[in-house]
């Protein structure tokens, strides 16, 4: 849990810190660490509210392999992947697991009554426990076994994976998942081999994570976490399936440069060196005060109430009146720690007067005392207070020293120091006004103490010379009372007399009781504090305030608490039996005599994992411990029965939400627990016995030697891994062995803008920056704290445009700032103008343009430019300055391989071109990424090793999947197996789709006219209508087959096109009928308001029975099983898709190994194949259609190597697709397959078998063929259609129309050395969607009747009508063995083009089905 808010807090403190994940922004990282535990509770348990949840354990075991499959695939370690799990912690940590634990039973019994008191029927089988998730459970041993099943897997079969040394440290190594992390970095950064620029990726939830990653000193340290939601947002249902999953980055490289801005202002004041790295120190020390998983947080001391600002307030102050840091390489200097809780002591002490208006009695008191002095003040003219009379005392005796004696030997001066209060300070002047006395205020003595100076007439602050004296005595002096003995007469003495008489008999009213009003208020507030405190320790502590030893146990035990969790961060475990052994901390004020500890800690020894489980598990939890303790928890005889109380206080001591309340149940006393269960040991298992011992971390690595069988770890579920290609073996973390851990940096490390490529730095830019009120909006809303606010200097003030457009236009540049992208400079532009370099005069150099915006399109600029501007500053609290020059950039989108094998940088099109303030764009780098980076093309022996797996694009055995047997110079020789049947077998899955229904659809007015309702009753009835009954139950008569907000439709219910819903046929009728049926339900739908419908609002008898009938009704018709899609997708119904899958059963079912057939294909070029690291590279622009046969052809990610199956869906930027077989990281794709069967992948990860359209020549002397140069952008649903009049920019202003005519699709030869004579072959068309007009992609995409890719060679015509199966088998091994010439191209076209009917499709196809174009996917098994 570590920090509750701290998130939240530091993100909005400092808004840059975190970063959305998004294609190519990603870093390149060396290591990811996972907290384990946090992937665990995620995937067996997501809904803890719903009492009628229930997940089996194969499908927890598959959601976390998906999950950590999902992380690996987005961070892409290049050296080490470390899964830590949860094992046995320190005693330190039971505390808080114990209270967690007892919460969780608590509340799952609450959900589940609640539930059965509404009458609601559960399932049979039970909830899964959370509890479960502890060390030593069975559920615990039996995920270790699959997660080493799931390794030994992913190595065997993903590519990614083996290049990297995977360690699992499981739940019997004891040891917190994050620290047993730390340790690894710790002990890591001690050798003399370590890289000081090694990245490191860390993946948790809970906040302390951030001090973690801070402590270890290596800047190039990322936080890898879930996008989390506050307030409203938090709230909305969401679609949580993996693939629409947010994830963030907390880059610590920035945290740190908020941190040395935060505290850097004081480093002139310091008198020692600053440091940036003892900040950070102090820093998480700071931290630990506000709440940390093993000491509760000082009292008032909140996140939410600005706690920790005040703690840096506080520690600004202090620090630079000490002799050095707090906190020493994880040691405390316990002497200047003092020095900060005594200042933090006054701040409680206004925190009291603040909150407890009680103690403000004595405001009132003084304010009566205040008007009795001004009344008696009124009567006897004259009244002095206690302190006036004090101050006139030392005034009187003075003046009668000195009155006898000359100027020249009077006392110089009476000083007095200068605390007075307003009263006194007036007081002073009166009395020194009316006896003739100089006042001098503000002075200082040689201790530099103000002091108020009094000085008789005559009597100069510095002794003058002879000289002097006698000028100065030879003016007249106007302080005739004050003349020399000699010349003083009576009348003089007199007036002196009288003054002095009179203050000396005004009476005094006793205001100084106590020490003054203002010290008897000090000590009021005090007394009040004391009784304040005693009852805070009485009752939530049961100690006394009055008792110095038992408030001396606290308070040592309270900072002995900080030092061991400082040791436990920077060194390791100090003491595994340590714990704090009280629910609350004491009161700030009472940390007094902390200089003076000392503290020594005693190793021991941790838990074994049962006692573990003994001492924080509930009795409702029982079942995850073994039998033979069980009735340690519930028998009346047990001896240790008080551990497990059934009921207990919660108690939220300040916090705001329950889950942060302090859980008070008795604590653990270890000797009896210990005592008790040793009676019974016995008893146990050697099963339970092995579980309970203490075990070693795993390391995993790739063994391309001989495979091996790796068993079945869920028999029935799991299938054996015939060839695992993985090792194990014991991994023992690095040792000092003499060597020292090492404080700070490492020697070598790049900081700031010499940073290692992907991690953000603020010194990439000039800057300054501010800590103030902002009003940062990071999570939703509006920050009410201070953030730091970044000013950015720009250092093109200024210039002209044109001269920027000179230097930036071509050239590279790097935007996103601080989160640095890559981009190519097309053009740039102010308020009136766009510069682009233009070819003025054929074959002359390009030169810079200036082309005026046309007038509708300044007003576009100026919003343009307001907008970077604001989102700087709103998003990120980053002051850009005036926005006056854009520049117009062309993202780097990766590399592009070329045919023969080089790569090249690939940049965005015009559609996403990118506008940036020329202030917030960087030329250059100090740090290259190498993953961009140009290539030449390696040596095909090199690119293509022997037993590579690689993928065939030769024509007639398009898609097989092959190994390389031997390559030469230019050419490569192969092996193909496949089934001969594969092609009969697609057309079987192509039928299923052309089959379906092509129904019409009815805008939603003639809908609603042919159904005799008003448009505003369809709008109500087609979502969701909710009705309440009598027990204020909330009840969805809705039909439920739209979603406005949620841009959903249902699949052949309804779709929204650019300005309506529509509705099909069969909705219509459905509605129909539902209003024949229930009338009175749509006789209310058309009454205004808001305000939800009660039942007896739309039933006359028996209300609450009819809504249960028509809910009854309602499921009958199947209406709570359809399946709500995103409006801009096309999908299969869930129908086709159970036919699909029954298609693949079959064929599957049917298949043997006896009938595949293996091929040697020789002598064919590099760009004949395709290797599946390639495939990102070449498959770009491929198009697909709903029913396309599709093969998976990277070897990395959740989709297992070569698997067919068919695409059921198509999104914006993926594809659903329903594969031939189950596999561990699949899904149901929102119900819509079976388990396992469905996943969404990317368009560049798969071929189309059934659109060719990557097709190559086998010849070794061919060119590579032309390649698609039409993005493929499905676009569905109620985009607005909305284009500029001819002649007009686009209404961006920036970036060109389209244009008004659709390029004709291009017809490509197969082999462009040959004539275009030669057969014209066809192909099936493509299914048409519901309007029977166009495709069923055409929106936004070419038609997927248009020509697709060639053939490379063909036969001719007689061949093509009259060949055998048989013929047809032989000629095309024959072409496979022999690589003949093929003399002639080939095109395919489809029925309705070029004057082909479709009788002559007929034919084409039913030649089609006699060649081996698609071969099955095999396994290297059959190889």
């Amino acid at each position: 849990m570590g920090i509750p808010k701290f998130f939240r807090y530091i993100s909005e403190r400092y808004p840059l810190t975190s970063q959305l994940i998004e294609e190519n922004k990603i870093p390149e990282f060396d290591n990811l660490y996972l907290d384990f535990n946090g992937i665990i509770h995620n995937c067996s348990h997501p809904n803890d509210e719903d009492a009628h949840f229930r997940m089996s354990e194969e499908q927890i075991y598959t959601a976390i392999f998906a999950y950590v499959d999902l992380l690996f695939g987005k961070i892409k370690p290049k050296k080490l992947f470390f899964m830590a799990v949860d094992g046995v912690a320190p005693r330190a940590k039971m505390n808080q697991q114990r209270s967690r634990r007892f919460r969780t039973a608590k509340e799952a019994r609450e959900v589940r009554e609640k539930a059965e008191s509404k009458g609601e029927k559960l399932p049979a089988e039970k909830a899964f426990d959370s509890n479960c998730i502890t060390p030593g459970t069975p559920f615990m041993a039996r995920l270790s076994e699959q997660l080493r099943y799931f390794v030994n897997k992913k190595i065997s079969e993903d590519s990614n994976w083996r290049g990297v040394q995977v360690v699992l440290s499981g739940h019997e190594v004891p040891g917190e998942g994050e620290h047993k992390i730390m340790e690894y970095i710790r002990l890591s950064r001690a050798q003399p081999d370590y890289n000081p620029n090694i990245r490191h990726c860390l993946y948790g939830l809970d906040a302390d994570l951030i001090m973690l990653g801070l402590l270890s000193h290596d800047p190039h340290f990322c936080l890898l976490r879930e996008e989390v939601k506050f307030g409203p947002a938090s709230r909305k249902k969401s679609n949580n399936s993996l693939e629409n999953l947010n994830f963030y980055l907390l880059h610590l490289s920035l945290m740190r440069e908020y941190l040395d801005l935060e505290f850097r202002d004081i480093e002139q004041i310091l008198p020692f060196d600053y440091n940036l790295e003892r900040v950070i120190d102090d820093f998480i020390l700071l931290a630990v005060f506000v709440g940390n998983d093993f000491l509760p947080n000082l009292p008032d001391l909140h996140i939410h109430e600005n706690g920790l600002e005040r703690l840096f307030d506080v520690y600004k102050k202090v620090l630079p009146s000490l002799d050095g840091y707090i906190n020493e390489g994880g040691v405390i200097n316990t002497k200047r720690l003092q020095v900060i809780l005594d200042e933090m002591t006054i701040w409680e002490r206004e925190i009291f007067q603040k909150e407890y208006a009680d103690a403000n009695w004595f405001k009132g008191k003084q304010t009566k005392h205040v008007q009795e002095m001004d009344l008696a003040q009124k009567r006897a003219k004259l009244v002095l207070t206690r302190p006036q009379r004090d101050i006139f005392d030392q005034v009187q005796r003075f003046v009668l020293q000195n009155r006898g004696r000359s100027s020249q030997h009077r006392a110089a001066a009476l000083t007095m120091p200068n605390t007075f209060p307003a009263r006194e300070r007036k007081f002073i002047s009166t009395l020194a006004e009316e006896l003739h006395l100089s006042v001098s205020w503000d002075e200082y003595d040689e201790d530099d103490q103000n002091l108020v100076t009094w000085r008789l007439p005559g009597v100069l602050e510095e002794p003058l010379v002879e000289s002097d004296i006698e000028q100065v005595n030879g003016d007249a002096s106007s302080d005739d009372e004050w003349k020399d003995m000699d010349e003083e007469d009576d009348e003089s003495r007199a007036a002196v007399d009288r003054v002095l008489k009179k203050f000396d008999k005004a009476p005094v009213m006793d205001d100084d009781a106590g020490g003054g009003f203002d010290a008897r208020y000090e000590q009021s507030i005090d007394d009040k504090m004391a009784e304040w405190k005693r009852g805070y320790y009485k009752g939530k502590l049961e100690i006394s305030y009055d008792r110095p030893e038992e408030m001396h146990d606290l308070i040592y035990r309270y900072v002995e608490g900080l030092q061991w969790v400082m040791h436990y961060y920077y060194s390791g475990i100090a003491s595994w039996g340590w714990f704090y052994n009280y629910h609350y901390a004491p009161r700030i004020s009472d940390l007094r005599g902390v200089g003076d500890m000392s503290f020594a800690f005693e190793l021991g020894k941790p838990f074994h994992p049962f006692e573990q489980l003994m001492g924080v598990l509930p009795s409702a939890s029982m079942d995850h411990i073994p039998q033979a303790y069980q009735d340690l928890m519930y028998d009346p005889n047990s001896p240790i029965l008080d551990f497990y109380p059934l009921e207990f206080e919660q108690d939220l001591n300040g916090k705001k939400q329950e889950w942060e309340a302090i859980v008070k149940i008795p604590f653990i006393d270890e000797q009896r627990l210990l005592r008790a269960m040793a009676s019974r040991e016995h008893r146990l298992t050697p099963e339970e016995r092995r579980r309970n011992g203490y075990g070693t971390s795993t390391r995993f690595f790739f063994n391309p030697g001989e495979p091996t069988v790796y068993p079945s770890s869920l028999p029935d579920f799991f299938p054996p891994l015939y060839r695992c290609t993985c090792k194990a073996e014991p991994f023992d973390l690095p040792t000092l062995d003499g060597l020292h851990l090492v404080p700070g940096l490492c020697e070598g490390v790049c900081l700031g803008a010499e940073a290692l490529a992907g991690f953000p730095s603020l010194d990439t830019l000039p800057h300054t920056a501010q800590l103030g009120f902002h009003g940062v909006n990071v999570h939703g809303s509006q920050s009410r704290n201070k953030s730091m606010v970044v000013h950015i200097q720009n250092p093109h003030e200024h210039r002209k445009p044109e001269d920027i457009a000179k230097e930036m236009i071509d050239q590279r540049t790097f935007i996103g700032w601080p989160f640095l992208q890559e981009g190519l400079v097309v053009a740039v532009s102010d308020s009136l103008f766009k510069y682009e370099k233009l070819e003025v005069v054929p074959g002359t150099p390009p030169k810079v343009v200036s082309t005026p915006h046309f007038q509708q399109n300044l007003s576009h600029w100026k919003t343009k430019a307001e907008r970077i501007e604001s989102v700087y500053s709103k998003k990120c609290g980053v002051i850009t300055g005036d926005v006056d020059v854009l520049v117009h950039v062309r993202p780097l989108k990766g590399l592009r391989r070329l045919e023969s094998g080089a790569l090249i940088k690939d940049h965005e099109g015009p559609e996403k071109e990118i506008e940036q303030a020329v202030q917030m764009v960087i030329s250059e780098v100090a740090s290259e990424d190498p993953r961009f980076l140009e290539k030449d093309a390696p040596p095909l022996s090199e690119e293509f090793p022997g037993g590579t797996n690689i993928f065939f694009l030769g024509e007639h055995a398009y898609g097989v999947a092959a190994q390389v047997s031997s390559t030469t110079d230019s050419a490569l020789s192969v092996v193909l197996a496949f089934f001969p049947s594969d092609k009969m077998e697609n057309d079987k899955f192509k039928a299923i789709v052309e089959s379906r229904d092509s129904q019409p659809y009815l805008p939603s007015f003639k809908a609603a006219s042919a159904i005799g309702i008003s448009s505003r009753a369809l709008s109500k009835i087609t979502s969701s209508f909710m009705v309440l009954t009598s027990d204020h139950q909330k009840n969805n008569l809705g039909l439920s087959i739209k979603f406005e907000a949620k841009s959903l439709k249902v699949i052949d219910y309804s779709r929204k096109n650019a300005r309506y819903w529509e509705f099909s046929e069969k909705a219509v009728d459905l509605i129909r009928e539902y209003k024949n049926k229930f009338p009175e339900v749509f006789t209310i739908l058309d009454q205004s308001g808001d305000d939800m419908a009660r039942a007896t609002d739309i039933f006359d008898g028996h209300a609450d029975a009819q809504v249960k009938e028509v809910k009854s009704w309602l499921n009958s018709k199947g209406i709570r099983d359809l399946e709500p899609v995103t409006l801009f997708s096309d999908h299969l119904t869930k129908s086709a898709v159970k036919e699909i899958e029954e298609v693949a059963d079959e064929i599957n079912k049917n298949r043997s190994k006896a009938a595949i057939k293996k091929v040697i294909v020789k002598n064919i070029p590099r760009h004949a194949v395709l290797k599946p690291s390639h495939a990102i590279y070449r498959l770009q622009n491929q198009h697909f259609a709903l029913g396309d046969r599709v093969t998976m052809v990277q070897d990395s990610g959740g989709v297992p190597l070569s698997v067919k199956g068919v695409v059921i869906g198509l999104n914006a930027k993926s594809m659903d697709v329903v594969w031939d077989v189950p596999f561990m990281s699949g899904s149901t794709l929102g119900d819509r397959c079976s388990q396992y069967r469905g996943s969404a992948v990317e368009f560049n990860s798969c071929l189309n078998l059934s659109n060719p359209q990557f097709i190559a020549s086998t010849s070794p002397t061919s060119t590579y063929p032309p390649r698609p140069n039409v993005p493929f952008k499905p676009r569905f649903g109620p985009y607005p259609a909305i284009q500029p009049t001819q002649g007009h920019q686009a209404a961006a202003g920036f970036r060109p129309a389209h244009q008004g005519q659709r390029q004709a699709p291009v017809a490509i030869m197969s082999n462009p050395n040959r004539g275009r004579g030669g057969l014209v072959s066809h192909t099936a068309r493509h299914p048409l969607n519901e309007q029977g007009g166009s495709s069923v992609n055409a929106q936004g995409g070419p038609p997927v009747n248009s020509r697709s890719a060639p053939r490379a060679g063909g036969t001719s015509r007689e061949a093509s009508a009259s060949i055998s199966q048989a013929e047809g088998m032989w000629l095309i091994t024959l072409i496979i063995m022999d690589i003949p010439e093929v003399d002639e191209g080939s095109y395919r076209t489809t029925a309705g083009e070029e004057g082909v009917t479709k009788e002559e499709e007929d034919v084409v196809l039913s030649v089609d089905q006699s060649s081996l174009r698609e071969l099955h996917v095999f396994l290297p098994t059959f190889l």
